[in-house]
């Protein structure tokens, strides 16, 4: 069972889909309606059919997701600042005050999609961007608040890497953070 918390318009959902072979089940879920179409239409096109859609907002948490994935991807929203050569127009696009209210959404998104590990199970947190505040912090933001709830909760997790990639002439720059649950 694969979770993409994040999936439109698709192209990484496919993909798990074509390394799993089209077996199993993934679960691509996206905030807007004509975003999951978009899921969907890429699917049917590539002749894959293990991909369920659902309409949903990933700051929600799904209690029915709790504790029933293998795997998860959330390549959360991002302010795309690892695209900038592709998007220039981001430079103008974006105020300070865009950083903090990313840094929401992101997190509440991390600290709902680890509830949905089971035991053994791994989550890749991904952005496309190469602000700190998006990626490290949010991790270490993360794992502090985790320490603290590790006695209600009794689940334990474990960074298992994390890697940050700066734009060249040759690549778009991204964070990375694989997270496993142990217990």
């Amino acid at each position: 069972m694969v979770l993409d918390a994040c999936s439109a318009p698709g192209g990484k959902t496919t993909e798990l889909a074509e390394i799993m072979n089209n077996k199993g089940k993934i679960i691509a879920c996206d905030i807007y309606k004509h975003r999951i179409k978009l899921v969907e239409e890429n699917a049917n096109r590539l002749g894959i059919d293990v991909i369920e859609t659902y309409e949903q907002d990933a700051t929600n948490i799904n209690e029915e997701f709790i504790e029933k994935f293998d795997k998860i991807l959330i390549d959360v929203p991002c302010l795309g600042f690892g695209v900038i050569k592709r998007k220039p127009d981001i430079k103008w696009q974006r105020k300070k005050e865009d950083i903090e209210d990313i840094e929401k959404i992101q997190f509440k998104i991390l600290e709902n999609c680890v509830k949905y590990l089971k035991i053994g199970g791994e989550l890749v947190y991904s952005t496309c961007s190469i602000l700190r505040k998006e990626n490290e912090d949010i991790i270490e933001k993360w794992i502090k608040l985790e320490k603290e709830q590790k006695v209600k909760t009794n689940m334990e997790y474990e960074i298992r890497s994390t890697e940050k990639i700066l734009p060249d002439k040759y690549t778009d720059g991204f964070f990375i953070c694989k997270i496993k649950r142990i217990s």
